[in-house]
């Protein structure tokens, strides 16, 4: 994640985003990362079944609710669009 932290600090900066969203954001970023990393899944390998796989992982193993994997849902799709692709 360190080598994204550059990246997410300028959108957030430019946004002006307060300190708890850009919080909120790097943790459910790194949840995600991790979650990668421990099936051992490159972000370059990933596609549109293994998020949806992380998210029955949230619903059904985290047993969280609706609107908190709204919010990881929303985090992903950040990374995705303004920080990964950056690096494409």
């Amino acid at each position: 994640m360190e080598q994204y932290e550059q990246k997410i600090d300028l959108y957030f900066d430019l946004k002006d985003s307060q300190d708890s969203t850009r919080e909120a954001y790097r943790r459910r970023m790194k949840a995600f990362l991790t979650y990668m990393e421990d099936l051992n899944r490159p972000l370059e390998d990933m596609n549109e079944e293994g998020i949806q796989q992380y998210i029955l992982y949230l619903k059904k193993e985290r047993g969280l609710s609706a609107g908190t994997i709204n919010n990881y849902i929303s985090s992903i799709k950040f990374f995705f669009t303004y920080v990964l692709i950056s690096f494409a």
